[in-house]
């Protein structure tokens, strides 16, 4: 079974091409960042509610990519305001983002291609070579927002949360298919608080760094 994060990254991905779609600015760190919180409340080493996210244990998990997590939520701030602890790894991203791509080239999902000019690294990319569990997830988020009737899992409501959150509904569903399940989705993200206050706040961190963006463009 992947982990929440593995799942957005896949999501992320061009199957063919190896290189991530064209999100909003830092949407996918974001919401990367959100999978790894998710992941450390069921693994009950953080709580949080709409505002507050507190460190209840910052020992080793034996998990690189939470373990990397964890090192970057400040040990002298064991309370801090949820916003601060998502921008904090959302800057971090960059650090355990390689773990996750060496998950999935280890699981057998991507392979790694490097593109060198004058033995210099150009460019890295991860095309998918076994898109079964891209598809599955897929496949599991259309049938879950498309049917009106169907039962998310509790792994499923964080997934179409985050999803959400970064814009990767139009990689997923077609034009008509969002406007028509819009209230659906938004429902969906309510029925777990903590999913709800997460795809909240990195809904307000990118519209700040959008409005920053624009008023930089005057």
């Amino acid at each position: 079974m992947l982990r929440f994060a593995e799942e957005v990254l896949l999501l992320a991905l061009d199957d063919k091409t190896g290189r991530l779609h064209p999100l909003p600015e830092r949407a996918l760190e974001f919401a990367l960042a959100g999978a790894v919180l998710a992941e450390l409340v069921s693994a009950k080493r953080i709580t949080t509610d709409a505002v507050k996210l507190t460190v209840k244990d910052a020992s080793p998990t034996g998990d690189a990519v939470l373990d990397a997590a964890l090192s970057f939520l400040p040990r002298d701030e064991p309370t801090m305001t949820l916003q601060k602890a998502l921008a904090r790894l959302a800057l971090k991203a960059d650090k355990f983002k390689p773990l996750l791509y060496a998950n999935l080239v280890q699981k057998g999902i991507l392979q790694q291609q490097d593109k060198k000019f004058l033995w210099a690294l150009r460019e890295r990319r991860y095309p998918v070579i076994d898109d079964r569990e891209e598809r599955e997830a897929r496949t599991r988020i259309r049938d879950i927002v498309l049917n009106p009737t169907a039962m998310p899992s509790p792994q499923d409501v964080v997934l179409i949360g985050l999803m959400d959150a970064c814009d990767l509904d139009g990689f997923i569903f077609t034009p008509e298919e969002l406007e028509r399940s819009a209230e659906r989705i938004k429902e969906i993200c309510t029925r777990d608080s903590i999913v709800s206050a997460l795809t909240k706040a990195i809904g307000e961190m990118q519209q700040a760094i959008l409005d920053v963006i624009a008023y930089s463009g005057m």
